[in-house]
């Protein structure tokens, strides 16, 4: 049997934003340069053919990973390896540029990310175009059809402006672009939040379905656990900035470590009607400018000490499941019933 190659490899991945007023303001205000501190020393791999999720509250930074991960920002520390290259080396020029063809992204609002003034065709074509993926007009005509195709769409839709189309269409539209210079790898930020959930269910399945057929890579970053139980294959819990929590779905659903982690699963519908009780999550995420000391959780848990709020948590391994949480690993937090 062989052995599953790593595609993507993301290494103490951090970016801290400078908030602070102008210049001029904090010396007349006497106040100092403010750091905001999104991503903080995340770590995860994804296997070639597989999908990993990010989950958590917005505001916890699953979005700024999703950026740096495409190179849509630098990250002020830590490195990011995709298909066995760092794409943040400058140096490898012509490797890099092949990669761009590589990666693509599906972006949360299928209504702001296609230009309205484009009809469909072009706009699943320039891609093709960018890369140089097809000789003639001919031949990327004959591409956009079959993209369309592939998606559910018909090829008349090509001829149509994107305001034509309903939500659940339009994010298609976003699919069939994303696919159009053969990705191996594809970042999808939220791309089911702003549509009915009659329809969330049509495009997660062609997305699964698309995945099985090329093959597909995929990060996908949610704020509801319940979408991504059955997408991905391994799920990482950000809080404040941290994974706090990495498992299989099905061992995150029946046996999750981390308090935040049941935090999120409490709230979650019942929708088996098994009588469990649902409990709405407490709290809201602290300011990340000044966040908490030590374990950032600690002033949302029940289960929190003297150590949580001094010292940051390190991440341990019980039996495949990544968590970092000082109760965890004192044994100190009961099993979950």
């Amino acid at each position: 049997m062989a052995s599953k190659n790593i595609l993507v490899k993301v290494n103490s991945l951090t970016r801290i934003f400078d908030v602070s007023k102008p210049w001029l303001n904090r010396i007349l205000e006497r106040e100092k340069k403010q750091f905001l501190r999104a991503v903080d020393d995340v770590s995860f791999s994804i296997i070639e053919g597989e999908s990993f999720a990010l989950v958590g509250e917005s505001g916890s930074g699953k979005s700024t990973v999703a950026k740096m991960v495409v190179g849509l920002l630098d990250p002020t520390k830590g490195s990011i390896i995709i298909d066995n290259i760092d794409i943040s080396d400058k140096n490898k020029k012509e490797e890099l540029r092949k990669l761009r063809a590589e990666i693509q992204m599906i972006f949360q609002d299928p209504f702001a990310s296609l230009n309205p003034r484009w009809r469909v065709d072009k706009i699943i074509a320039e891609p093709l175009k960018s890369f140089k993926l097809e000789k003639s007009e001919k031949q990327i005509s004959a591409r956009v059809d079959e993209l369309l195709s592939l998606v559910g769409l018909d090829a008349s839709d090509g001829r149509k402006f994107p305001h034509e189309f309903s939500g659940g269409q339009r994010q298609r539209i976003c699919i069939a672009r994303a696919l159009a210079s053969k990705p191996k790898f594809i970042v999808c930020d939220e791309p089911t939040s702003a549509l009915d959930v009659s329809v969330q269910a049509q495009i997660l399945n062609l997305m699964r379905d698309l995945q099985d057929e090329f093959g597909l890579t995929f990060l996908f970053i949610s704020h509801d656990l319940s979408v991504v139980r059955h997408m991905a294959n391994h799920v990482g819990v950000m809080y404040l900035g941290r994974i706090v929590e990495i498992a299989n779905p099905k061992v995150l659903f029946e046996n999750p470590q981390h308090p935040y982690t049941r935090m999120l699963l409490d709230a979650i519908p019942d929708l088996e009607m098994s009588n469990k009780e649902r409990k709405p999550i407490e709290g809201e995420i602290p300011n990340p400018i000044d966040p908490p000391s030590g374990c950032t959780f600690h002033p949302r848990c029940p289960y929190a000490d003297e150590e949580c709020k001094i010292k940051i948590p390190a991440p341990i391994n019980i039996k495949g499941i990544m968590v970092a949480c000082h109760g965890v690993a004192r044994g100190r937090i009961p099993a979950k019933q």
